[in-house]
């Protein structure tokens, strides 16, 4: 008995693997020659979109473009931070934003002497947009000197956001 059940198994795995199979797929026909011109097959596929991908994957939506606040001439930090209140805020660390002020070289055509100077900047993309200075001795000259040297900085950090330093020599 236990012979005629490994039969059965044995003729049932056999019809199995051979519905499995299916049978051999037919050669591929030739085309047939033409004597003019191919014309593509109005059925291809359309390129990707840029909505889409080339494995059909959806992109990310684009960022919305940032709001760009408005700074004017001589504006102060303080106006400067309440024309970018709508703004996202992306903060810059403070070591990053002092150290192209660090360089002694920056003040040197404004003939500071044995003046001190201490200033808060407002920069925005990389750029200052607002520049509050105090001078000991007051000397406005030197003061308007030193912001105009302060306003040709350009910030590695070109972040649309605004970040302020403050800074003093």
């Amino acid at each position: 008995m236990t012979r005629g059940i490994r039969y059965q198994s044995a003729l049932l795995l056999c019809a199995l693997a051979l519905a499995a199979c299916g049978g051999s797929t037919p050669p591929a026909e030739s085309a047939p020659e033409s004597s003019g011109p191919v014309i593509p097959d109005q059925t291809e596929v359309a390129p990707p979109t840029d909505d889409t991908k080339a494995d059909d994957t959806p992109k990310k939506a684009p960022k919305e473009d940032v709001a760009e606040p408005t700074f004017t001439a001589d504006m102060s930090v303080d106006e400067a931070i309440n024309a970018a209140k709508a703004t996202e805020r992306m903060n810059v660390d403070q070591e990053t934003m002092s150290k192209p002020l660090q360089d002694e070289a920056l003040y040197a055509p404004c003939k500071a002497g044995t003046a001190h100077f201490t200033f808060r900047v407002a920069v925005w993309r990389g750029k200052a947009v607002a520049i509050d200075m105090t001078t000991t001795p007051k000397n406005p000259k030197l003061a308007e000197c030193l912001k105009g040297r302060i306003r040709e900085i350009t910030w590695g950090a070109k972040v649309p956001s605004l970040n302020t330093v403050e800074y003093s020599m």
